[in-house]
């Protein structure tokens, strides 16, 4: 802090000379000029730094106490200024420089968007630009509150919108979620399970409904699993009543599934010799400057670019960037028998890594490798156990008519 203020109303930093310095200092205590810096350069001599103010009462001193007062250098803001009072196009260029921040400081240059996970980003950003809100538009001009109850008002999934402006970002933080309304509505309409793969069920936990199938037997595509619609039965085991319930059910089943590629022992290779441009461009809207040869064939780019700002909260619009060009040269390669075994195992693994991150088992694998002059092909079956059952509508029959016996007493 006591460098930045030196540095804005000046240092003058001197040499003191005479057979009366231990006195100068004193003097310069009881009048509470402040030295800071202070050096004893020799038995009869001293140095120090002294503020602008300071440096204009040393007169008085000097003559009482007979010494030498030497200028060493000059620091700060008044003596910048001084010396630059004739440089015109550096102060109107400071000018111009603060006119442009203001202006800059007064707009909308970034607009977040976070929380959001059924709604893409870009489809957010591209509904308030449909409502006027883009980025470069003035800051007065946009209202939170209007923005908030829009969003609202045409995403029936966002159920909170925050929005607020820090600096020239526009920040928006949703929170998506389900109605409860919509979600019970769901679960109380009635529906079956049905099946949507071929397979052997091997594991089977029904919540709701009636199970048509069960474990160890199969299934095909289209066969209820689960039914909807349980029957109702009295003491005779004579059905009284039909009522439909919302089917639901974890229903695992193993099957097995095809599996094929083909790799060409034949591919084109990309080398490097060594060869390396770099180049620079300048970013603002729809201008694009770049210094230095433009993109060619056989060269790979690499793009790096840094969004400007102030701080954190004002960003400019302006991106500078550097894309880094590597030549290479496309040269025919053929693999090896091992070196394509070996990838054809990987890619094998990559599919089951898949499989797995969808929740799938796999139970084995029958995947046999055959390499010919030509090409290496993976052919066979995975046997896997993964969920299945999808909804569909279930029919509720007609309710038993109601009868009467001699006895009076009513029966279905």
């Amino acid at each position: 802090m006591r460098d930045l203020t030196g540095f804005r109303k000046g240092i003058v930093r001197i040499r003191v000379q005479g057979e009366q310095t231990e006195r100068f200092l004193n003097l310069c205590k009881a009048r509470k000029i402040k030295i800071s810096s202070l050096d004893r350069t020799g038995e009869q001599s001293l140095e120090g730094d002294f503020g602008i103010q300071d440096f204009l009462r040393l007169s008085p001193i000097r003559r009482k106490t007979g010494v030498k007062i030497h200028i060493l250098e000059k620091h700060g803001l008044p003596f910048f200024f001084y010396r630059s009072k004739k440089r015109k196009a550096f102060f109107i260029g400071i000018f111009v420089c603060a006119l442009l921040l203001l202006g800059l400081s007064g707009r909308i240059w970034e607009i977040d968007v976070s929380g959001n996970a059924r709604n893409s980003t870009q489809e957010i950003l591209d509904f308030l630009k449909e409502e006027g809100i883009v980025h470069g538009m003035q800051r007065s001009k946009i209202s939170c509150n209007a923005i908030a109850a829009t969003i609202r008002e045409n995403y029936n999934d966002i159920t909170w919108v925050s929005v607020r402006i820090e600096g020239t970002r526009l920040v928006l933080t949703v929170k998506e979620g389900v109605f409860t309304e919509a979600v019970e509505k769901e679960k109380n309409t009635p529906c079956n399970l049905t099946a949507d793969q071929n397979g052997v069920i091997v594991r089977m936990i029904t919540r709701a409904g009636y199970p048509k199938l069960h474990v160890g037997e199969e299934c095909h595509i289209g066969d209820v699993l689960v039914s909807g619609c349980l029957e109702l039965k009295n003491d005779s085991q004579e059905v009284v009543r039909y009522e439909g319930v919302h089917a639901d059910a974890d229903i695992y089943i193993k099957r097995k599934k095809a599996y094929y590629r083909e790799i060409p022992l034949q591919y084109q290779s990309e080398e490097y010799d060594g060869r390396e441009r770099k180049s620079y461009f300048f970013k603002t809207g729809n201008t694009y400057l770049e210094f230095g040869k433009s993109a060619e064939k056989n060269w790979q780019n690499t793009v790096e670019e840094q969004i400007l700002r102030l701080t954190d909260s004002f960003r400019l619009p302006f991106t500078v960037g550097k894309i880094t060009r590597k030549y290479y040269e496309t040269v025919p390669r053929e693999y090896t028998e091992k070196e394509v075994r070996a990838l054809a195992w990987r890619t094998l693994q990559l599919y089951e890594e898949k499989l797995i991150e969808k929740g799938v088992q796999i139970s084995a694998n029958n995947v046999k490798i055959e390499v010919d002059h030509k090409t290496c092909i993976s052919k066979g079956f995975l046997e896997i156990i993964e969920k299945i059952g999808r909804e569909t509508p279930v029919e509720i029959p007609e309710q038993p008519a109601e009868r009467t016996t001699e006895d009076g007493e009513q029966h279905y």
